[in-house]
């Protein structure tokens, strides 16, 4: 697993290796330690009688503790503040930036199976936003306008911003948003440390790890409109694949509740159970345009 390292302790850009999670120093100090803690909770799960399903959309000979962090870790490099993109951090900061114009990018002329990305990557609940990941979505607008951009996340006060260039939807930049900690979106508000709080958490990463994959049609698994009759109807909350974000979420959810039978309360799985079923309730059989749902590419597209 990677460890996590705050931002404010790197030296240069060269000490974030593969291997590591950039947290930005701007996160709030009581969320970081909620993530770190999600984070050990993850290398400590024990998984048994794994679904082969699982392991197919996964791409796993095997799902253990390595192995899921490391699944992961490929496509999480940099988790950044909520506030991260304000009007004043991306006009005066220029927190996004373009590192270079006219740019080739692979399957240029195709567009992602979605036809909208303003609306991309972006889970919610009742108009809250629960996690982003941005560098999928830099990387779909970078390719839309044959533009290279930068990111800088933030490494504290007077200290030079890490430059994270967004060449691929792997560039793993996710945003956090206030649902990921909000009481309504809690599993146990009682033991804000139940180790369920956590794995609803990490389903949540999963879900937005899937956005760092995929190329051409397939790029950055991008979310659909639900049908109408559904409970999201008209949102952009589903997926018209059967390998995508959701799913990723539903196979993780199921398998990590497995590991958590002896330490969780028998109510925490039964909200976990129901947290699970809402990310199938999104998955779809059949496209909007009449044909079955098929696996997509997950081949990650990069310059």
């Amino acid at each position: 697993m990677k460890k996590l390292i705050l931002a404010s302790l790197l030296a240069t850009l060269s000490v974030a290796q593969a291997n590591d999670i950039v947290l930005s120093e701007k996160i709030k100090n009581g969320l970081m330690k909620k993530i770190e803690k999600d984070m050990d909770v993850l290398e400590n799960l024990k998984y048994s009688e794994v679904s082969a399903r699982t392991l197919q959309v996964m791409g796993l000979p095997a799902l253990t503790t390595n192995s899921a962090s490391k699944w992961l870790n490929d496509r999480v490099n940099y988790v950044i503040e909520e506030n991260a993109l304000t009007v004043f951090k991306l006009l005066i900061k220029r927190v996004i930036y373009v590192e270079q114009d006219s740019v080739a990018y692979p399957n240029g002329n195709v567009l992602p199976y979605s036809q909208d990305p303003r609306n991309q990557f972006i889970n919610k609940e009742e108009g809250i936003t629960v996690m982003s990941n941005m560098g999928a979505a830099l990387y779909m607008g970078g390719k839309s306008e044959k533009k290279l951009y930068g990111m800088k996340v933030s490494r504290g006060l007077l200290k030079k911003q890490i430059k994270v260039t967004i060449d691929s939807p792997r560039a793993g930049v996710i945003q956090v948003g206030e649902g990921l900690f909000d009481p309504r979106l809690t599993v146990n508000n009682d033991n804000p440390n139940s180790i369920a709080n956590s794995l609803n958490r990490l389903a949540t990463f999963f879900h937005e790890a899937r956005h760092s994959d995929g190329n051409g049609v397939s790029l950055a698994f991008a979310h659909s409109k639900c049908p109408a009759g559904h409970d999201m109807a008209g949102e952009y909350a589903c997926d018209e694949n059967l390998n995508g974000p959701y799913t990723v979420g539903y196979l993780m959810m199921n398998e990590m509740i497995k590991s958590c039978n002896e330490t969780c309360s028998p109510r925490d799985v039964e909200v976990l159970k129901a947290i699970s079923l809402d990310s199938a309730s999104r998955i779809m059989k059949t496209t909007y345009k009449g044909g079955p749902a098929v696996d997509w590419d997950a081949a990650p597209e990069s310059l």
